[in-house]
């Protein structure tokens, strides 16, 4: 997944030699609604020089479009009481976010487990089962919820900047020195893939101190280098043509 300007590359690796690619973008951007057409998704694809080779392949289907991507979280404790029991509500059932970070499967894996503890131990009480389930939800898996939330928030905010003309907000100092330690330490880089993959939550995985270290020196130079393809004016000539 991969940002471009006021738009987003996402590729995806399938089944028996197929693949997808997808372009997103921020929620009332009607220009790029040109997107749906294939001659102007194919133009714009071709356009990112990192991503271009995709094409290569022998489409099976058109563009499908998908829209109304809603971002959604349910808790069922007020003040700490259940308003509800022998209810739980597991994976996009409790909640769910932009699907372009692939985290669904995986949350809702740990939320299975989760709920399996809870049964074998709560069973027999349904309101102890309802405190200790909303418990389990909040410390494992709402962290997952929170962090996508902020990184949508964070690229909405870069994203409208740029369709607006206007410089973007500096990147978060902490996540740039993430991104320069990437670049150069392996033991940070094996430390990010976990949990790109959900095996663990970013803020236990930054507090290992080897991790640590290799963040705390790490030497981010400058704003990261724009990944190579159209900016707002070329793509909307792009979706103009």
């Amino acid at each position: 997944m991969t940002p471009v300007g006021t738009f987003s590359v996402l590729a995806l690796d399938g089944d028996n030699d197929t693949w997808s690619v997808t372009l997103f973008t921020s929620s009332g951007d009607a220009p790029l609604k040109a997107l749906r057409e294939p001659e102007h998704f194919t133009q714009v694809v071709r356009a990112c020089p990192m991503h271009a080779h995709w094409l290569d392949g022998r489409p099976i289907t058109g563009v499908l479009p998908i829209a109304g991507v809603m971002d959604c979280y349910r808790r069922f404790l007020v003040d700490g009481v259940p308003v509800v029991t022998g209810f739980a509500a597991v994976g996009d059932a409790w909640a769910c976010t932009n699907p372009s970070a692939g985290c669904g499967l995986s949350v809702g894996l740990i939320y299975a487990q989760l709920l399996r503890h809870a049964i074998r131990e709560h069973l027999d009480n349904p309101a102890a089962f309802a405190s200790a389930w909303d418990a389990a939800t909040e410390q494992t898996v709402t962290p997952f919820y929170r962090n996508q939330i902020a990184a949508d928030r964070a690229r909405v905010a870069e994203i409208n900047a740029l369709r607006n003309g206007l410089q973007p907000p500096p990147p978060d100092p902490k996540l740039a020195r993430v991104l320069a330690a990437v670049a150069s330490d392996p033991t940070v880089f094996r430390g990010v893939i976990e949990t790109v993959h959900c095996l663990a939550l970013p803020q236990n995985v930054f507090r290992r101190p080897d991790i640590r270290e290799g963040i705390e020196t790490a030497d981010p130079t400058g704003p990261p280098t724009p990944t190579p393809g159209p900016d707002r004016e070329q793509l909307l000539k792009l979706l103009a043509s």
